[in-house]
């Protein structure tokens, strides 16, 4: 597959605007003079009343809502920059806007609107599917990952992060002590093995075999970082289809062996799914056997 056009930074959404209309994007011009957006406050009242804190469904408008205080904008980022530039390529619910509400406590409540993809997830539908409908699908995300892998900001060096310039918004990391924006892999690879070894005076003096096993050359790629079936959502009749990936909230620039470390991580381990992934996620046993140390080590299940 052909490499992607760079995204040109001046491009980029500005992340601390506080409220961000996508003008251009089909919402806008097919509904924008007749409906306004929900207000965050609708949002909130239709989530509490059924028991939906983060994802609430306007049908009839064909929106749905991502909110609450763990949701970032970078996610509204990710989505802008994978539809722009990977086109059909990799479908993608649009972004409309997002609203950032600032609470008393100082921290904010996050807004993010966008294209509701209707259709049940890969999850749903898994036992169901003939092992040649689970080759297609398997080929399609090949070719979509493929795609968003490539995907660079113009004129920046590399370095492993959210697209917005910030620190890593991966779960298993974002509340790790001295986390931030690595200009490399070694850099990130040397954070990684800190760590674990953190709690002691001198962590120099505790052996980390499994620091050898990370590569510090190799290249990094644009990640999804939760590409599980539950995240995509495909066609509810035959031929089946994958029709969108979903659920960007951690994606960023990581070493290449990222996606798949996750990937084989989230998912049951005497499920049939983990064979599955092999056939579009470049298999990397060394790097996975660091990646669940580390990731045990700090607590993320």
């Amino acid at each position: 597959m052909a490499t992607l056009p760079d995204i040109p930074l001046q491009e980029i959404p500005d992340s601390p605007l506080l409220q961000m209309d996508f003008l251009e994007s089909t919402w806008f011009k097919t509904h924008g003079q007749s409906h306004q957006l929900p207000t965050p406050e609708r949002v909130r009242a239709i989530g509490e009343s059924q028991r939906v804190a983060t994802v609430v469904r306007f049908e009839e408008l064909g929106i749905v809502v991502k909110s609450g205080s763990h949701i970032h904008v970078t996610e509204a980022i990710n989505l802008w920059a994978v539809r722009k530039f990977c086109g059909d390529s990799v479908p993608v619910p649009e972004v409309y806007a997002w609203r950032v509400l600032e609470r008393e406590d100082h921290s904010n409540e996050v807004f993010i609107y966008m294209q509701l993809m209707p259709g049940p997830t890969l999850e749903e539908r898994w036992a169901t599917l003939l092992d040649t409908e689970k080759r297609n699908i398997s080929h399609e995300l090949r070719d979509m990952v493929s795609c968003f892998r490539t995907l660079r900001v113009e004129g920046a060096e590399q370095f492993i992060g959210a697209i917005n310039n910030g620190p890593s918004l991966d779960k298993g990391l974002k509340f790790e002590p001295k986390l931030r924006p690595f200009p490399n892999r070694q850099a990130f690879h040397d954070w990684l093995s800190w760590i674990w070894r953190r709690h002691v005076l001198d962590p120099s003096t505790i052996e980390d075999p499994w620091r050898a096993l990370l590569l510090d050359d190799g290249p990094l790629a644009f990640t999804h970082g939760d590409l599980r079936p539950a995240n995509i959502i495909v066609t509810e009749n035959s031929p089946v289809q994958v029709v969108g990936v979903v659920d960007w909230e951690q994606a960023g620039w990581y070493p290449d062996y990222w996606e798949y470390c996750k990937a084989m991580y989230t998912v049951d381990y005497q499920g049939e799914w983990r064979g599955w992934m092999e056939r579009f996620l470049e298999p990397d046993a060394q790097a996975l056997e660091a990646y669940d140390f580390y990731m045990n080590s700090i607590g993320y299940y």
